[in-house]
């Protein structure tokens, strides 16, 4: 029993190191247009008491944005903040197909 251990560790390591790998596959894209999309959204911020006792989740609405950016083909991407801020219409930036 104590030999599976090390095996199964060594086995799930290479599964989930592996699919690392599918989720992201870095290219190269021409930069045709930039876009900032703001949104409102809900975040919990605690819980309280409502005065029958009971637990309910206090909750704050905040703006959020996302950072998106579109290749010459019209595909959009989006990036992180410092990425989106660094990127150029007409120059190639790196992005996570």
């Amino acid at each position: 029993m104590r030999r599976r251990r090390p095996v199964l560790a060594v086995v799930l390591t290479a599964l989930l190191g592996g699919c690392a790998g599918i989720a992201c596959t870095p290219a190269t894209v021409l930069v045709a247009r930039k876009e900032d999309r703001p949104q409102l959204r809900s975040e919990p911020r605690g819980l309280r008491t409502d005065e029958a006792g009971r637990l309910e989740e206090v909750r704050r609405r905040v703006i959020v944005s996302e950072y998106w950016v579109q290749d010459t083909h019209g595909r959009w991407y989006r990036l992180s903040e410092p990425a989106w801020r660094a990127a150029e219409p007409g120059r190639p930036v790196e992005v996570c197909r």
